[in-house]
């Protein structure tokens, strides 16, 4: 049997101790702790629809997590996503996502032609707190559409909501 020497059994108990302790954390003193949770995602507000030439392309939410920031989320409708994702102008077909501050000062888009990747498609997280008023509502445009659809407006600060959601006019 092989045999460890004290320095090594301590810390294989201790290692031992962390691993059916579930991630609690157990400073010099003895005292437990227990380990930071991630952010929390949830959909705020309404989420608004687009459709293609009468053909329903998905629809875009705004997101918040626990943690202070928002992202603009859509998501393609299945059956458009595979309808147009090997079309040779993909740029024609795919959603561009932002989430628009209420004064719409640079807001942080996906401008890529994303009808190529996942059927999910965000911007990066922005602080709620980087707009006065910390107000945002999360939008979308495809090229081939007349226009954008768009969720409700969101204002952090209140927690209300308003305005409808919208589809393109195309």
């Amino acid at each position: 049997m092989l045999k460890l020497g004290t320095a090594r059994r301590t810390i294989a108990m201790a290692a031992a101790t962390l691993a059916v302790a579930g991630g609690t954390i157990i400073d010099v003193g003895g005292a437990a702790h227990a380990a930071p949770a991630s952010c929390t995602i949830i959909d705020i507000g309404a989420p608004g629809n687009i459709y293609v030439g009468g053909e329903y392309a998905g629809q875009v939410e705004q997101q918040y997590n626990s943690c202070g920031s928002a992202r603009a989320h859509f998501q393609y409708s299945y059956s458009y996503w595979v309808n147009h994702r090997n079309d040779p102008l993909p740029s024609n077909w795919s959603a561009n996502p932002c989430l628009m501050p209420q004064g719409f000062a640079n807001p942080p888009c996906n401008n890529t032609e994303t009808i190529l990747g996942p059927q999910d498609v965000t911007t990066g997280w922005v602080p709620i707190h980087n707009s006065n008023p910390d107000t945002w509502q999360a939008t979308v445009n495809i090229s081939l559409a007349c226009g954008e659809g768009y969720g409700s407006w969101h204002a952090y600060a209140s927690g209300a909501n308003w305005g409808n959601s919208n589809a393109g006019p195309c």
